[in-house]
């Protein structure tokens, strides 16, 4: 038994390491978004919990891997998606492609019954993926509207506009920071937790979750509301600075603390132990589902080296700017696009400002469409009203913008992939890989001009004359620029 346990530990050691090897690109930049963001600093301790969980459940397992191949016929979708994932820089497929594909490896490896005693362990893993950003706008809604009920119940006149609240006291805004998603993602890995734990039957868990991302979001809309209600009463002495950071982390406890007290009154009772069955004779392990799934890992990986790669300059390169325009370093509403190919932006006399950024289809570092690269600052700015317009049948939005000393902005931007122009960032995504099939080796951009009014007070033919203008401008500097690299 001992002997087939250390063969077992050296298997997954390589599973382990082979999976580290073709997905290090995937993987580092999960751990970038893990460093980078509060929010999923959690991430590192999920592997560790995983281990704990099996260790934990050692007396309740039958330790007889036997690798199985039924997961291998899962892994091939997958493996496509994390292909696409890599091929278009789509940080979510990729992500979330890769972890399950650690756990279909692991699957293999264990087989079908030992996995089956190992599902809730493996499961966990998929925590390790940064998921939730795009919960932040409607969580930040919800926030806001709980936020003004509460205060017109407690009688605080309130006026809402957008994200910003305005009372008698002063303006307050329901920030990204302020949405509750880090409450909630932490609340949904650890209520998970809390639940294999602590119950045996399925409703429970289903009801338990369900309460507990209700019970989040309801408590996040009160802490924003006490926040404001402290900052009214005491005359913006208290409620702000260091106190809306302890009055977070305390909400957290007190909501945490409260459910797992409430839900453990209905814990089921724990499974009995059975003895570890120490006579069981070994069985060879079977090696043609390890050999298949190391195959495809091989495959994966050949495949990944042929996605060509553009090399990006160490500092992007100044692109023409329309006539009348001087270059600018900054601008107010902080666009901010980084280890583009090119990037410019510049400002004309009438206080227009427009900015262009373009970039390979796939770069060795650096890509168009990423958490790290936006149009505006969201701490500075809040999204009034957007809407989608059309110029010599081309798409492009328009968003206004609000910020908290009460100014207005207009932007107006598009993303151009090749001949192909779309302003969804999820076709821009496709429309890269779809040029990466095609071995288009043209590049992709972004363009946007901003104006320091409201929407309705813009002018329409002198906005469209300036986006044409661009867009011909940038279809003539798109020339191809990217070279192969392995």
């Amino acid at each position: 038994m001992q002997q087939q346990q250390i063969k077992f530990g050296a298997w997954l050691l390589l599973l382990i390491a082979g999976w580290t090897l073709v997905f290090w690109p995937t993987l580092q930049n999960m751990e970038q978004v893990w460093r980078g963001s509060d929010t999923y600093m959690h991430c590192y301790l999920i592997p560790l919990i995983a281990l704990w969980l099996c260790y934990d459940q050692r007396q309740l397992i039958n330790f007889s891997p036997k690798p199985s191949a039924w997961p291998l016929l899962l892994m091939l979708p997958v493996l496509l998606v994390w292909l696409i994932g890599f091929a278009s820089d789509t940080n979510a497929l990729s992500h979330f492609s890769a972890v399950i594909l650690l756990q279909l490896g692991l699957a293999t490896l264990l087989g079908l019954a030992l996995s089956k005693q190992l599902l809730f362990p493996l499961f966990y893993l998929i925590f390790m993926v940064p998921f939730g950003e795009a919960l932040n706008p409607p969580l930040q809604d919800i926030t806001a509207s709980l936020s003004v009920a509460m205060l017109q119940w407690a009688g605080v006149p309130v006026f809402r506009e957008g994200l910003y609240l305005a009372t008698p006291i002063g303006q307050f805004e329901v920030a990204v920071a302020c949405s509750g998603l880090r409450f909630l993602i932490a609340s949904v890995a650890i209520g998970t937790l809390f639940c294999y734990l602590t119950y045996r039957k399925w409703y429970k868990h289903l009801l338990f979750m369900l309460s507990l991302l209700a019970f989040s979001i309801l408590a996040n809309g009160f802490r924003a509301f006490f926040l404001i209600w402290i900052a009214e009463v005491s005359k913006m002495e208290y409620g702000f600075g260091a106190d809306h950071y302890i009055y977070g982390w305390l909400f957290f406890g007190v909501v945490m603390f409260v459910m797992f007290w409430l839900g453990g009154r209905f814990a089921d009772a724990e499974p009995t132990a059975k003895p570890a069955n120490t006579h069981t004779a070994a069985t060879p392990m079977k090696l043609m589902p390890l050999a298949g799934f190391f195959g495809l890992l091989t495959v994966t990986f050949i495949l990944s080296q042929q996605v060509q790669l553009t090399i990006a300059p160490e500092k992007p390169a100044a692109a023409a700017l329309p006539a009348g325009f001087s270059a600018v370093e900054t601008s107010d509403w902080q666009v901010s696009f980084r280890d583009g190919l090119t990037r410019t932006q510049g400002e004309n006399t009438d206080n227009w400002q427009v900015f262009s950024a373009d970039y390979g289809h796939k770069q060795q570092q650096g890509e168009m469409i990423t958490w790290a690269n936006w149009l505006y600052s969201t701490k500075q700015w809040t999204v009034l009203k957007q809407r989608d317009i059309s110029f010599a049948e081309k798409p492009y939005r328009l968003v206004e913008l609000k910020n908290h000393l009460g100014q207005s902005r207009s932007i107006l931007f598009w993303y151009q992939i090749g001949q192909r122009q779309t302003v969804d960032t999820k076709w821009a995504k496709l429309y890269q890989v779809l040029s990466l099939l095609q071995g288009d080796s043209s590049v992709s951009g972004v363009r946007a001009i901003s104006v320091p009014i409201s929407i309705e007070q813009l002018d329409l033919a002198k906005l469209e004359q300036l986006a044409v203008q661009m867009q011909a401008q940038m279809q003539t500097q798109m020339q191809p620029q990217s070279s192969p690299s392995s």
